[in-house]
């Protein structure tokens, strides 16, 4: 229906005001979008060194805990809630360890400190569910499998005004890819505080396999949302969201809250009961022409999408039509990608490649 047309769309208004830009993809959907930019595009390949320790960056530890805690729990279990003295003892552990490691802390530190199983502040001495923590987390520091994500300083570099993280790579394995989601968004809404003075944007594509969402409650995962939004309302940005299917949004509480945190909808062609679902859950108010309305909006493939608005000034639908260069640079269609990667494996820059491909196609240049 246009959804990835759309969203480049808008990340190059963005930057066409000079506002900073990230983008969480997953499907290379901005990747040509990124190189014309001239910006950062970063990948979870097996020969690229990356460490998104969370400590590295923290100004002020007690700004981030509320972002820190839901993270480090989900690195615990990704898969159940934590028991709540879990939940107090990261949270008090984080804090004490940083206290004295700073930046240089690790998880491996917070793992090595849970072993023992006492928490001192806490009253707590030999506790089991303590201890437990250091297993559970042992994935993510010295001799776990993910050890390479994580030990070590913080070093993906956010100082570019356009910066892409694809993360198709870590598809396959959800628990990382939630995760390392989670982490980058307590980090980008960090770095939204240090540019306080210009407009910024955080796209996410594919909400809803980022957040690694199986249609169950996540209450944590609920929080982490509503937290990333509050930080960057907070710090002067705008957090944006993208599914499928305006259904994903009511699959779980963490889908929900990433809704109701929006004061923007844009709705592209939609399934009826997509618009019917809309209508019983409330969250935009409908009558039989406004569904009438949704029904009707339709895309023209390589000509044009409708989209439905509704925003705090007003409502109504737009369209987006792009120029026949725009539109290869924005499409992720096979047809249009294939011939684009291999003109540029020839050499041929983004822009060249394009207008090489028009040219193959009649367009007149």
């Amino acid at each position: 229906s246009g959804k990835s047309v759309l969203m480049n769309e808008m990340a190059w208004s963005y930057r066409a005001i000079d506002a900073k830009v990230w983008m969480l993809d997953l499907g290379r959907s901005f990747e040509k979008l990124c190189r014309k930019a001239k910006g950062t595009y970063i990948e979870f390949r097996p020969d690229v060194d990356i460490c998104l320790n969370p400590f590295t960056h923290i100004v002020d530890i007690n700004e981030d805990i509320d972002m820190l805690v839901p993270a480090i729990s989900k690195m615990a279990s990704m898969s159940r809630p934590l028991d709540e003295v879990q939940y107090k003892a990261i949270s008090a552990m984080v804090l004490k360890l940083f206290k004295v490691h700073g930046n240089d802390l690790t998880i491996t530190a917070l793992r090595d400190a849970f072993k023992a199983g006492t928490i001192d502040e806490l009253g707590a001495v030999n506790d089991a569910r303590i201890k437990d923590l250091a297993i559970m987390l042992n994935p993510y520091a010295l001799g776990g499998q993910y050890e390479r994500f994580f030990e070590g300083r913080n070093n993906v570099d956010f100082s570019n005004d356009f910066v892409v993280i694809e993360n198709e790579e870590l598809k396959r394995r959800p628990d990382l890819h939630a995760v390392v989601n989670i982490l980058l968004l307590h980090q980008i809404t960090g770095e939204m505080y240090l540019t306080r003075n210009r407009r910024k944007v955080l796209f996410i594509d594919e909400l809803k396999q980022q957040l690694g969402d199986i249609g169950a409650d996540d209450p944590v995962k609920a929080a982490v949302v509503e937290e990333a939004a509050r930080r960057a309302r907070k710090y002067g940005g705008s957090l944006g969201t993208a599914t499928q299917s305006a259904d994903d949004y009511y699959g779980s509480a963490q889908m929900e809250a990433a809704f109701n945190c929006s004061d923007w909808v844009f709705l592209l062609r939609q399934k009826p009961e997509s618009i019917e679902m809309l209508d019983r859950k409330g969250r935009l108010s409908m009558d039989e022409p406004k569904k009438r309305l949704l029904n009707s909006l339709r895309t023209e493939p390589g000509v044009f999408s409708e989209v439905y608005i509704s925003s705090p000034v007003g409502e109504g639908v737009a369209r987006n039509i792009l120029d026949p260069a725009t539109h290869l640079l924005f499409s992720n269609k096979l047809e249009d990608n294939a011939p684009i990667d291999e003109l540029r494996a020839q050499g041929l820059g983004i822009d060249e490649a394009i207008a090489e491909l028009l040219r193959r196609r009649g367009h007149a240049t």
